[in-house]
């Protein structure tokens, strides 16, 4: 890191405390009279939200005495506090609410939440470009604006972003039985955190000083067939924190699913959505495009019949076509194979110090079936091909001066190999002072590294194709013959590494000084970036290659505050800044001011301020060129991005408002109101302007640029209540969220909320404005049992001709039983009705499936059963 850039980030950092110091001046001395802190009701109290300190339970006082400290790290905040609400929402998820949620992984809990409203990916998602990976998308954004921690601390993406575009952490390479916990921070948190940080933070927190052994299996599988499931995982520790001055915690898991098929789905099983509203037979077609129209081949070839063309997906018009069914071909939940090994190490090394070392590993593997392989003109998505010297070219062959268009009997897969790492160590600690209170700080360096590669089989040799060809006529032309031709098909390999290396400093007091309104908490804090991007190209003698490449690296440096201030005894003041300095692009400032208001003990409300920025991703910056596509009305277009390397920073301002209302030992119930604008929004051209303005293109330019702006805003709500009865604790409990508004200009719709006009833009999904999920639960004695009622709202169809897309609801059912010494058996039920997710027809543009792959997926009825035996 260049200490140029770390001086003038420290310098400013200085003249902000100093002007924000001078703010306050006045207040400060007002208020500060002399009292003892024995006496005074400050000394027993605490200001602000915690934050990642020291993580320590004891500190020592100015007159070197332990005094136990009452304050806790929540996510969101430098400062530790014993408060239960601070400055904004934090919403905990333990890992036991994902066992009983009956989930099945880390991701699908997280992806379920309310939270996660919509343009987020998994690895079931077919010709998604992050193949293999999960991500969630905070309050309807995409997955780049959300920033995922492990331990407070941030981890390398994966190595290919989602749609091409959008960088995430991959959820797939935590394994459930390394959580303690996650949190979620439900708004902006850029001022400690820095970019990525805009639609809000999940941390999340993996289990250390354990001590014992756990194991734990369970094994399921889906009533309809496929989605076999089997999962094996140890928790290990061993070593006292305390007497023996040492632990070391492991956590091993081992998990298989054998994935699904359209074929095994009812639903689209034959490929045939016609009795649909604005649904077509989608089975994949062969045809000669005659001046007639489209004409059937003769013979149609192995597995294919003649069928009519009006009513095809992919002709619409009079005709003949061979037509021959796909589905089982196509993935509907991919296979997967994960393993997952995290080792914590902390050592004692004096009453108030720590040191710690971690080390994490996952290789995962995935295969995705995407569907029989085909080209041509009249294809699902038109075909491309590499021409040395002039780039892309439409793929589209003629016989007789009749194009073809023509499906093979071979399907075609993407098998993604994953390895991830992170190595990471530090120090932690505390101190106490005579006059400035006790201090907690850490300091840790890391690094993670995201190796992915993926390889597409049976890709299409453009030149073997295209000299058969010129070597027949329409009556010579041999189905059987083409499929069979030597090295007609063959893999083309991709690969992408994601670098991080970080150095992380914080230091922070929650009782700097006392006022009498109470004590006045004081933290700063110290990051740098190395980041760096390589993603390789594919072979481009196939036809539609997979050319993306990117190759970019850049260092950040950042230096941050927080302080809290107490105004009177119901209301405090937090004010944070951060200063962040990129090697492309420059310096950013992102302040927040705070306010948190609590008139009697069991009702606080906050409200909060934001100003950020997004940084350009790597990939954004320095792409080289990539090809995709996207529905843009009825048909497919293909899209060729550019990266730009002059691009700046998005603007964003987050907006929150909200109160956490406890009125009884057994009810809790929160609110807020969000509200974020995004200026010099990082996109590509509006899509549909283009086609309407130039149709009928091979390909379309679109290179990155800021050129739009964002504006979202909505509610969401929480609450829990207990029912003690004779019979056992019932509770119910909730998280909704409702999207109000969404809008991006020039675009389909004014406003994305509650349709999937969104398709059309970087954010490629529908947004409902409900999602919501509502728990009963049960315990008693050595039961427990949980119901779960996971509901997406309708959304209005803006893309195609068709119907709206209905509410959705599904039932899950969980039991488990600790009446076993030693065991715990557990068993759960999701989707009990087996629900079938609502039918959208744009989703069969895109890969002939039946609905909307960001928001659900349709495994059908699933069961599994499980035990814990603990030694």
């Amino acid at each position: 890191m260049k200490q140029r850039a770390l001086a003038l980030v420290v310098k400013r950092i200085i003249w902000a405390e100093l002007a924000l110091s001078a703010a306050f001046a006045m207040s400060a001395f007002a208020q500060n009279q002399p009292v003892t802190s024995e006496n005074s009701p400050a000394a027993a109290s605490t200001s602000g939200v915690s934050g990642p300190a020291s993580g320590t339970d004891v500190t020592p006082s100015s007159d070197n005495k332990v005094v136990q400290l009452k304050g806790v790290e929540v996510t969101g905040s430098l400062i530790r506090s014993s408060d239960k609400t601070g400055y904004t929402q934090v919403q905990t998820v333990t890992a036991q609410d994902i066992k009983d949620s009956g989930s099945a992984t880390v991701a699908d809990y997280l992806r379920q939440s309310s939270a996660n409203s919509g343009s987020s990916y998994n690895e079931s998602t077919v010709l998604n470009q992050s193949a293999g990976a999960a991500g969630i998308a905070l309050r309807g954004l995409s997955v780049k604006y959300s920033l995922v921690l492990v331990d407070g601390q941030r981890v390398a993406p994966y190595g290919f972003a989602s749609g091409g575009t959008d960088t995430l952490v991959d959820l797939n390479t935590l394994p459930l039985n390394m959580i303690d916990h996650i949190e979620i921070v439900k708004t902006g948190a850029v001022s400690q955190y820095g970019s990525d940080a805009i639609a809000g933070v999940v941390n999340i927190i993996t289990k250390k000083d354990y001590q014992g052994l756990q194991v734990d299996g369970n094994v399921g599988g889906s009533q309809q067939g496929g989605q076999g499931t089997s999962n094996v995982s140890v928790l290990g520790g061993f070593g006292d924190l305390n007497s023996d001055r040492y632990n070391v915690t492991t956590a091993l898991s081992f998990l298989r699913q054998s994935g699904a098929s359209l074929a095994e789905r009812d639903i689209t099983s034959t490929e045939n959505y016609s009795g649909l509203n604005g649904g077509f037979f989608s089975q994949p077609s062969s045809f000669w495009m005659t001046p007639n129209g489209p004409q059937a081949l003769t013979p149609c070839g192995p597995g294919a019949q003649v069928t009519s063309a009006i009513d095809n997906l992919q002709t619409k018009s009079p005709g003949t076509v061979c037509s021959q069914n796909g589905a089982s071909a196509q993935s509907i939940a991919a296979q997967v194979k994960r393993s997952n090994l995290k080792v914590h190490a902390e050592f004692k090394l004096s009453d108030y110090d720590q040191a710690f070392v971690d080390v994490w590993g996952s290789h995962n593997t995935t295969s995705l079936m995407s569907g029989l392989a085909g080209f041509g003109a009249g294809a699902l998505v038109p075909s491309l091909y590499y021409v040395p010297g002039a780039g892309y070219a439409p793929f589209a062959p003629s016989v007789d001066g009749n194009a073809l268009t023509y499906y093979f009997p071979k399907g075609q897969a993407v098998n993604t190999d994953s390895n991830f790492y992170r190595l990471s160590a530090g120090v932690k600690g505390s101190f106490g002072t005579d006059k400035l209170g006790d201090w907690d700080w850490e300091a840790s360096v890391g690094h993670s590294q995201s190796d992915v590669s993926n390889s597409y089989t049976n890709q299409m040799n453009a030149s073997v194709i295209q000299n058969y060809l010129d070597g027949v006529t329409m009556n010579t032309f041999s189905p059987t013959t083409f499929n069979s031709l030597p090295n007609l098909f063959g893999t083309s390999t991709t690969h992408a590494t994601s670098k991080l290396d970080t150095f992380d400093a914080t230091i922070s007091t929650s009782n700097l000084f006392a006022l009498p309104a109470g004590d006045v908490g004081l933290g700063f804090g110290t990051q740098f970036q190395h980041q760096s991007e390589y993603i390789g190209a594919g072979s481009t003698e196939f036809v539609s290659p997979y050319t993306q490449a990117v190759n970019g690296q850049r260092n950040v440096a950042a230096a941050y505050y927080q302080v809290d201030i107490p105004l009177l005894s119901t209301l405090s003041f937090s004010q944070s800044g951060r200063y962040d300095h990129y090697g492309d692009f420059g310096d950013v400032f992102s302040p927040r001011y705070a306010l948190r208001f609590q008139p009697v003990e069991s009702l606080t409300a906050y409200a909060s301020y934001n100003v950020g920025f997004r940084a350009p991703t790597l990939i954004e910056l320095y792409e080289t060129g990539s090809v995709t596509y996207q529905a843009v009305g009825t048909q497919n277009v293909n899209e060729y991005f550019e990266g730009n390397p002059n691009l700046q920073p998005e603007k964003t301002r987050n907006y929150n408002i909200g109160f956490q209302w406890s009125p009884t030992n057994n009810t809790d119930i929160g609110f807020d109101w969000y509200k974020i604008d995004v200026s010099d929004v990082i996109s590509q051209l509006n899509i549909v302007t283009e086609v309407n303005a130039d149709p009928g293109q091979p390909f379309y330019v679109l290179p990155y640029a800021n050129i739009s702006y964002l504006r979202t805003q909505g509610f969401e709500s929480t609450f829990k209540q207990a029912f003690p009865t004779s019979i056992g604790n019932f509770t119910l409990s909730g998280d909704w969220a409702y999207v109000w508004k969404f809008e991006i200009p020039d675009s389909v719709v004014a406003d994305f909320a509650g349709n999937n006009g969104a398709n059309d833009t970087v954010f490629g999904g529908a947004i409902p404005r409900w999602k919501g999920n509502t728990n009963l639960s049960w315990a008693n004695s050595n039961w427990t049992s949980t119901v779960t009622w996971q509901y997406t709202g309708p959304y209005k169809q803006r893309i195609d001709p068709g119907s709206d897309a209905a509410s959705y609801s599904q039932f899950n059912v969980s039991v488990a039983y600790t009446g076993f010494k030693h065991w715990k058996l557990y068993a759960s039920i999701d989707n009990i009705f087996n629900r079938v997710p609502p039918w959208d027809a744009v989703w069969m543009y895109t890969y002939r499936g039946y609905y909307d792959s960001s928001l659900y997926e349709y495994i059908g009825r699933y069961a599994q059963v499980g035990a814990t035996y603990t030694f």
